[in-house]
């Protein structure tokens, strides 16, 4: 296990307090939203008491929104090392942000055009690109490696070509927790000519996110995978956001980055965003400082981010690998993806399985009757592709365990307990 020890954060996050019929529920479903520190709670209330209005005003709580709104775009730059606040769009989610932006490149899209998808990804960032379709794309996939469901690099050197527009790719697979080599798939796609889009979401609450290393030209994230509330956030490459000319009301109105904005910003969400943060980099103050040497570039506000990140990986590797050994232990398990904890710094800690004879409804179902809450996956848990590739749809789909930092030995430890009851 990890010599950090994560879990007096607990006691800042109020659900994870209740308890039901004398016992504390169990969440370990943090891939489909995390719960949330008190702060953020508190932000959000505080928002609709002090300064609760639209924005570009010119009263007080507007002027105070406005200044809100520019502060979580500065905040997201700092977690992520993005050069401005400038760089960030604000949204509902990272779905509908994809989506935006890949209408807006249809606008440069000509008939034989590529653009290449991963049968890994979660559907968001497969059929938001297949709309292109409509405008003469054609898209390709970079398959997976079915023993350990990672990205088959080697094919993606010969489907990335000149051809190529834009390589969508997952930092981390929201289904079996595979990282992918982002930094080789954007030179391949940059050498070819190519723009490099990665959704990060089910990456960023769980390692630090830097931008400038990483090599990409966009990345999405949502702040609710991330201990906030339901907001996401697009990052782009400045020239990009010039460049591409988004379908939205008043076409007329070109600043950047707000021209991406469609309708009102939820503020209210946006505000407890901002808190999220502020979390993070209370993590990397109070147990940050073992990782200092790790981010010698960086320092204050951005240092305290990276390490609170830093941290909170280490941790839940130790959780990862203790969950791990027991799966391996319980005989009619079977695991999908990564399962060497040799290199589990390939993966991020979400295991999905299967259970000979049971459905993952059905053991959904017996794990909350024990207050333990975890995915089932009948429709692929949003990367149907990738299961029904696998051939796990007939036999009732993956069950999905996602760890996060609140997460504690003993509640894997219960976990465990449970599933080998009911797998007997």
């Amino acid at each position: 296990m990890s010599t950090i020890d994560l879990t007096p954060l607990r006691k800042q996050f109020p659900a994870l307090q209740k308890t039901i019929n004398g016992r504390k529920r169990i969440f370990l479903d943090g891939a489909g939203g995390t719960q949330v520190p008190q702060r953020v709670i508190d932000a959000m209330c505080d928002y609709f008491i002090e300064m609760n209005a639209n924005y570009g005003g010119y009263y007080k709580t507007s002027a105070a929104t406005d200044e809100m709104l520019a502060g979580i775009r500065e905040d997201v730059a700092d977690f992520i090392n993005a050069s401005s606040g400038q760089e960030i769009v604000l949204g509902p989610n990272m779905t509908t942000l994809t989506y935006n932006l890949a209408w807006a490149l249809s606008r440069e899209i000509k008939p034989g055009d590529e653009i290449v998808v991963t049968r890994l990804d979660h559907g968001a960032n497969i059929d938001a690109w297949k709309t292109l379709e409509a405008f003469g794309a054609v898209i390709r996939y970079i398959e997976v490696l079915s023993e350990d469901c990672t990205l088959d690099y080697d094919m993606a050197a010969r489907v990335i070509n000149k051809k190529t527009k834009l390589v969508a790719a997952g930092y981390a697979s929201n289904a079996v927790g595979t990282i992918n080599d982002i930094k080789k798939l954007a030179r391949l796609a940059h050498d070819s000519g190519a723009l490099m889009f990665t959704d990060a979401v089910h990456y960023t609450p769980h390692f630090p996110i830097d931008v400038e290393d990483l090599g990409t030209d966009f990345l999405v994230f949502s702040a609710y995978k991330c201990f906030g509330p339901h907001v996401g956030f697009l990052w782009g490459k400045k020239e990009h956001l010039y460049r591409f000319n988004p379908y939205r009301p008043w076409p007329s109105y070109d600043k950047v980055p707000q021209k991406y904005n469609l309708g009102t910003p939820n503020m209210e969400g946006f505000a407890g965003a901002r808190a999220a943060i502020g979390y993070i980099e209370g993590i990397g103050a109070d147990y940050g400082s073992k990782f200092k040497n790790s981010f010698k570039n960086f320092k204050k506000r951005m240092l305290d981010l990276k390490t609170g990140m830093a941290a909170i990986a280490e941790y839940e590797l130790g959780l990862s690998k203790l969950l791990m050994e027991g799966l391996k232990d319980i005989e009619r398990v079977k695991v999908y993806g990564i399962t060497n904890a040799g290199i589990f710094d390939k993966r991020c800690p979400t295991f999905s399985f299967t259970v000979k004879d049971m459905t993952s409804e059905d053991i959904c179902k017996k794990m909350s009757a024990e207050d333990i809450y975890v995915w089932n996956g009948e429709d692929g848990l949003g990367a149907l592709e990738l299961v029904e590739y696998l051939d796990i749809v007939k036999i009732g789909g993956l069950l999905r365990v996602s760890i996060e930092h609140y997460n504690t030995k003993q509640e894997i430890e219960r976990f465990l307990e449970v599933l080998g009851e009911i797998s007997m």
